[in-house]
């Protein structure tokens, strides 16, 4: 019986990722956002582990705008080659309906590690979604936090070489340690979430909720679930 039900909450959850724009000026539906978008770039493998961390790509910043309603458009890049080298900067500008709310700049050059025999495009390409990034970051950088991802675009790592396992220069100087289901909360600091209602919880109730019920509730919420 208890699999027809997880289908349910399935169909339910994904209708509501769908249809929902969520107000992050208020930190309760901000929580509930970074619950649903860490779902998604989980599910999707929109992120990159690095060093142990995971840093969501350029389309799980995109999915993070569109969960609180900005559009990006990216201007006209701009050709700042010079002799020897390909060179492309870019800006990417944030709309909330009509309203301008934030922009971004990025730019790109096959100078860069590895990137020297980089095709033209592929350099002008790579401006244009750091820009994407950066503008996102710029704007809804805490939501991505709130979601347990580092606050830098994958985009925006720095790698000695880009072969697998290559080393990595991380640009982040965040270095704070994340448990097993945590997110950061909106003091900054990791906590677990109630999956239901996106309310933090303790770990205690973390542990006993995943135990009993598969799955992170607080103890109001565990009253009303069923039990694996």
């Amino acid at each position: 019986m208890s699999a027809p039900q997880n289908k349910e909450v399935v169909k339910t959850e994904k209708k509501m990722e769908l249809t929902t724009t969520y107000d992050v000026a208020k930190p309760a539906e901000a929580v509930k956002m970074a619950v649903v978008l860490k779902n998604i770039v989980v599910s999707q493998n929109l992120y990159t582990h690095i060093q142990g961390r995971n840093y969501a790509h350029v389309e799980g910043w995109m999915l993070a705008g569109m969960l609180t309603g900005i559009n990006v458009i990216v201007d006209e890049p701009k050709d700042i080659s010079k002799a020897g080298e390909i060179k492309y900067s870019a800006s990417a500008t944030l709309y909330q309906g009509d309203k301008i709310v934030g922009k971004g700049f990025a730019v790109c050059s096959n100078k860069e590690s590895k990137k020297v025999k980089f095709d033209e495009y592929a350099i002008l390409s790579m401006a244009q979604t750091r820009a994407i990034g950066k503008a996102y970051r710029n704007k809804i950088g805490f939501i991505m936090k709130l979601a347990g991802f580092q606050g830098t675009p994958a985009e925006e790592m720095k790698k000695v070489g880009d072969e697998p396992n290559s080393e990595t220069i991380i640009e982040s100087g965040d270095t704070q340690e994340i448990k097993k289901g945590q997110v950061i909360g909106p003091d900054g600091n990791p906590t677990w979430v109630c999956s239901k209602t996106g309310d933090p919880i303790t770990e205690a109730e973390y542990a006993y909720s995943v135990k009993v019920f598969g799955k992170a509730l607080s103890r109001e919420a565990q009253k009303t679930a069923k039990k694996k």
